[in-house]
Formats: structure tokens, sequence, C-alpha cells
């Protein structure tokens, strides 16, 4: 995560990796679309979603993921929405964002 504006609810993330068998460096702009925790209900709008600034985010998928290892999952889901899951069980947390502005960045 780079930024995020409480005034406009808009997150910049920093996004690399193959995508159509090409690797990119790409800068997202997003916002909240919902913030669903296990089987509580979801919560929805620009400002339910919680991420952390700063924070270095190494997707693992369950058949690869290391003993101890908390699960993580940043899907594109489509070309205007992106899925970021984390945890298991009671303790997994869903939230999905609105993409806004996805450009691909010089390497």
């Amino acid at each position: 995560m780079v930024s995020y504006d409480s005034t406009t609810g808009k997150w910049v993330i920093i996004r690399t990796g193959t995508f159509d068998g090409k690797f990119l460096k790409k800068r997202m702009t997003i916002t909240c679309d919902f913030y669903k925790w296990a089987d509580h209900e979801p919560v929805e709008g620009p400002r339910a979603c919680s991420l952390q600034v700063g924070r270095l985010m190494v997707p693992n998928s369950l058949s690869g993921k290391a003993k101890g290892q908390a699960f993580l999952d940043i899907w594109e889901m489509s070309p205007d929405r992106l899925v970021v899951t984390e945890g298991e069980g009671p303790d997994m947390v869903s939230q999905q964002f609105v993409v806004l502005k996805n450009e691909v960045l010089p390497d």
C-alpha cells in the first residue's frame, strides 16, 4: 500500500507480477466496495475496508503457503475489481475494491 486519502476514500497501491504472460509494475487507484469478516454481514462503502499503508503484501495460495503462514490472496477479479482475502475460517476477511485507475509503470 502506498497511500490512503481518508477524505476521498481512495487507496493507491503498487502491484507487481505477471499479467497476461508479461511482468508488469502497476499503480492502481482503488476505493472500497465492501468488507466482509467470515460469516458476519458485509459492511459496504468507500470507508469500510482496512488496509495498512506501507505493508508489503505477498500473496500465497493455500497449496503453496508455508506452515504457520497466513493465507493471503490478491485477485484482479475483472478490469474494474480487486479482491484481497486473508486469513482462514472464522478469521477470514475479504475486501473488495473498485479499480478507478490502473496504470502500467516503467521498469
